[in-house]
């Protein structure tokens, strides 16, 4: 391989390794949305069951931190898992 097609490839890699970390950052993105709205319903669901509002927001603060809690680490055990692969 000349020096010239190995720079294409390193090239052709980049930008493919670019664009799959911007759809993995917008896919995370939506999955942040879903969450954030499941935790206003938590919210507004304890509030119409007559839960005290600092118990309702709690409930839903603890869903959003456990679910975007669990998206990063299933994220950073995708990350390691690549990282073994290339080995």
């Amino acid at each position: 391989m000349t020096d010239k097609q190995h720079e294409d490839a390193d090239s052709i890699m980049a930008s493919i390794e670019t664009q799959m970390a911007f759809a993995n950052l917008e896919k995370r993105g939506e999955f942040a949305a879903g969450i954030a709205i499941v935790a206003s319903d938590i919210l507004k669901v304890a509030l119409a069951a007559g839960v005290p509002y600092a118990l309702a927001e709690e409930m839903a603060t603890d869903f959003w931190k456990a679910e975007i809690l669990a998206d990063t680490i299933a994220g950073l055990v995708r990350h390691v898992d690549e990282d073994d692969d290339e080995r």
